[in-house]
């Protein structure tokens, strides 16, 4: 009879040892879960911290690019808006027939109609972040899709400029080299990147005079007009540019604002 409750008290006793084991094997597995779910939630605090900061710097790059953009297009404006008032300048004295009477500042306006500017964008950080994986860094995606807009229209602009530069040359030119004394213009020229005068430019006025038939000024007339028109489209991208640069430098100080 003893050994009976002996053998059924080591059972109880190894039934018990067991649960303990039990309890203690589970305890382990839990602490491991919580470890494991721990490391993955840091590491994940920790990328998530790499992304802000990577992206708060593209977004400042970017800031400082849209920037530097705006203050040459503004240039750029400015100089291309004096082409078209000097070609309607010159259209109504050559409807007034009185080219020959103010010859001086026919010579004026016709190199101010050859001082056009051609806008050329800085496009290196946008173009990086465009063309790379480091476009996933962005989490506006309206800003993601500002940017690729931008270089397509960027291209887009640049076939008017090169359309305006090439009539200008092919067509503009030949026609006033036969009938204009464009030496002329050297007395009054000053190039903007000049700053310490090196240049050295004419010092006496041509002695030819104007070679204009007045069968040749409606041609005259057309030609600057042509001129024009071609400037318009231009003056007209820059203007749209201006837009598009300030909307997108909107964009990105307010996401700059929002990561803070």
């Amino acid at each position: 009879m003893i050994r009976f409750f002996r053998k059924m008290r080591q059972n109880l006793v190894a039934k018990n040892r067991f649960s303990k084991y039990l309890l203690y094997a589970i305890g382990e597995i839990i602490l491991v879960v919580i470890g494991i779910l721990l490391a993955l939630q840091i590491n994940s605090w920790n990328q998530q911290r790499i992304e802000d900061k990577k992206e708060e710097e593209l977004l400042s790059d970017l800031k400082s690019e849209f920037q530097y953009n705006l203050t040459e297009l503004e240039e750029s404006i400015k100089i291309n808006k004096k082409v078209s008032q000097s070609c309607i300048e010159l259209t109504v004295i050559i409807r007034s027939n009185t080219i020959g009477k103010n010859s001086q500042k026919v010579d004026e306006l016709l190199i101010a109609i050859g001082n056009f500017n051609s806008f050329d964008a800085r496009t290196g950080v946008s173009n990086e972040i465009v063309n790379s994986d480091k476009l996933s860094y962005l989490k506006n995606e309206e800003l993601r899709r500002q940017l690729s807009n931008w270089l397509t229209t960027i291209v887009d602009c640049e076939e008017d400029i090169l359309f305006r530069s090439d009539n200008y040359t092919i067509n503009l030119i030949p026609f006033l080299m036969k009938r204009f004394p464009l030496a002329n213009g050297e007395l009054t020229k000053k190039l903007a990147f000049d700053k310490n005068n090196y240049l050295e430019a004419y010092k006496e006025s041509s002695p030819f005079k104007y070679n204009l038939p007045q069968e040749d000024l409606m041609e005259f007339e057309n030609q600057i007009w042509h001129h024009k028109h071609n400037q318009d489209y231009v003056a007209v991208n820059e203007l749209n540019l201006k837009d598009f640069i300030l909307t997108t430098i909107d964009m990105i100080e307010k996401q700059l604002k929002e990561n803070e």
